[in-house]
């Protein structure tokens, strides 16, 4: 039932090569599909010269039968594109018609984007996989890797049963000054990362009532990312740990909000991947 395109691909080894990858997923039908979806080998292949596993990521639709889901998974840079998006997925889903595609009015269409995006609406909308990764979601140790030198600063790993993710830590301009050297910018990202752990997209500690008053206290009191709610969650919580007088100045409502969830019960633990985090500066 599965759909394949060829792409052309460089490893970055040097190497060219063309590999068939999935655009089209009938969950029924190819249900080792979908649990490549959930575990992040999805549309995986290995170099054929150094067998590097190579991940491209492309769009593709998901067709969920059983809770009449339509899905087209854009990438994940693709966000600001949402307006132009939407309209060609009304011709990607008159040019798929026919194709094992009965009562296609019951489905329920939506635009996603990114691996990540779908599995925050899969949590949401197939119950099934609500009920069987909900719970081991949040309970599974949350791991940090925080990166070394001036790469990438890092990722917050989040697994279920089945489902594994990956978030990116982040350290943005508008905060630097509170990052002076390696200690600090440790500090910053371990903050981050209990941002992340408390409010993301997959298994937010956020119950519905305090998620609305989150985000009405993002529209009165705006931060450095306004579109999303989970990335603007986890650096103002990094800004309110580092410097919780300049933060309650800066933003009176958003450290109420942050001080009200000192006790909150956070049953997932978050634990360093590594002990060697980030190298002292010499001199």
């Amino acid at each position: 039932m599965a759909m394949k395109a060829k792409y052309e691909i460089r490893c970055s080894c040097g190497t060219k090569f063309t590999g068939d990858f999935y655009e089209y997923v009938f969950a029924e039908y190819d249900p080792e599909l979908k649990d490549s979806i959930l575990s992040g080998e999805f549309n995986r292949i290995p170099c054929p010269s150094c067998d590097q596993r190579l991940h491209i990521e492309n769009r593709f639709l998901y067709r969920d039968e059983k809770n009449k889901l339509w899905v087209w998974v854009c990438k994940k840079g693709e966000e600001s594109q949402r307006d132009e998006l939407a309209e060609e997925l009304i011709e990607k889903n008159t040019m798929i018609e026919g194709h094992f595609l009965d009562d296609k009015e019951d489905y329920r269409r939506f635009l996603v984007f990114g691996r990540d995006g779908l599995i925050e609406l899969l949590l949401k909308e197939d119950q099934a996989l609500k009920r069987s990764e909900g719970r081991s979601l949040k309970n599974n140790p949350a791991l940090r890797l925080i990166m070394e030198g001036n790469k990438d600063p890092g990722y917050l790993f989040l697994s279920g049963k089945n489902i594994k993710i990956s978030l990116p830590l982040r350290l943005t301009e508008a905060h630097k000054h509170l990052v002076t050297g390696p200690e600090e910018k440790k500090k910053w990202l371990l903050y981050y990362s209990q941002g992340l752990n408390i409010h993301n997209p997959c298994s937010s500690f956020l119950n519905k009532r305090l998620r609305v008053k989150w985000n009405r206290i993002r529209e009165k009191e705006p931060g450095n990312d306004m579109e999303n709610e989970f990335d603007d969650f986890a650096e103002s919580w990094a800004g309110y740990r580092m410097d919780i007088k300049r933060f309650k100045a800066l933003y009176p409502e958003r450290r109420e909000f942050f001080d009200g969830l000192k006790n909150m019960k956070i049953p997932r633990k978050l634990r360093a991947m590594n002990t060697r985090l980030i190298p002292q500066e010499s001199g």
